[in-house]
């Protein structure tokens, strides 16, 4: 018998049955800290999966960040049919990706496709499957689109440092972020997960996230250090702090070093 929680990755062995995804993203302040969520449905058995960006992103990144995420662990080809409250993610994969592929992914007034990235990367992840996309009301009571909306609230508290408390909410405050310069390459780092690295690289290779130059790098009680992205002034916890010596950097010793997670958690976690 099929058991998907037996799976790192969601198994729809059986092709031509129908897997259900529901997905949702959310972002507060937006553009700010960002989380996505999803449900997938394989007849009787559910997986659900979350993760965040501590950003600054966009809640339309993690509108599209959430079925990337979902339809990535499905291991064989399926029937998959997706439902996002997302008009946005909706008709541009629908109608509109396939006018910005053939343009070069350049838009009809001859600007760059927002968030090409994310669509290129949905365009692979759908391409073993034959999906079906539907539209559902956000907000209105659908019962799973509820549960992805909240996986993705946890996903963006957890990535903007929010800590929910019985009764009320407590934001840990850090520094105002640097805005990163991206080159347009991904990052060559690898998530916990054993993914690459979605986000957008800077000059050195790595995204904000996981260049160690762009981090906290005070000392923390561990002896290590402090991985929360400042654009590379001190976090709140470390102000007035020295940045630890830092070795002869490589990417490979940042690679195996930093993954993002400064506070341990994993990234695009499974329950």
């Amino acid at each position: 018998m099929l058991d998907p929680s037996n799976f790192g990755r969601f198994d729809a062995s059986l092709t031509g049955v129908e897997v259900e995804i529901y997905t949702d993203g959310a972002c507060s302040p937006n553009p700010g800290p960002g989380g996505w969520g999803a449900v997938l449905r394989f007849g009787r058995h559910e997986k659900e999966i979350f993760g965040g960006d501590p950003g600054p992103t966009t809640n339309n990144r993690m509108e599209l960040t959430a079925p990337i995420e979902a339809l990535e662990r499905l291991t064989r080809a399926s029937e998959v049919r997706v439902y996002t409250d997302s008009t946005y993610v909706r008709d541009g994969i629908t109608t509109w990706v396939r006018k910005w592929q053939a343009n070069g992914w350049v838009t009809t007034k001859k600007e760059p496709v927002k968030n090409a990235d994310l669509w290129k990367r949905l365009m692979q992840a759908c391409a073993p499957h034959q999906v079906e996309w539907e539209w559902v009301k956000g907000h209105a009571g659908h019962p799973e689109n509820e549960r992805a909306d909240r996986l993705a609230v946890r996903g963006a508290c957890e990535a903007g440092g929010v800590e929910k408390q019985p009764g009320k909410t407590v934001r840990r405050e850090h520094a105002a972020r640097k805005p990163a310069e991206v080159t347009g390459a991904r990052c060559r780092a690898t998530t916990k997960a054993g993914r690459p690295c979605p986000t957008g690289a800077g000059p050195s290779g790595l995204c904000h996230i996981h260049d160690p130059a762009l981090q906290c790098g005070a000392a923390t009680t561990k002896g290590r250090p402090c991985g929360i992205a400042t654009g590379g002034g001190r976090c709140t916890t470390h102000q007035g702090a020295e940045r630890m010596p830092e070795p002869a950097a490589t990417p490979e010793l940042a690679l195996l070093e930093f993954d993002g997670d400064p506070d341990g958690r994993r990234t695009g976690r499974e329950l």
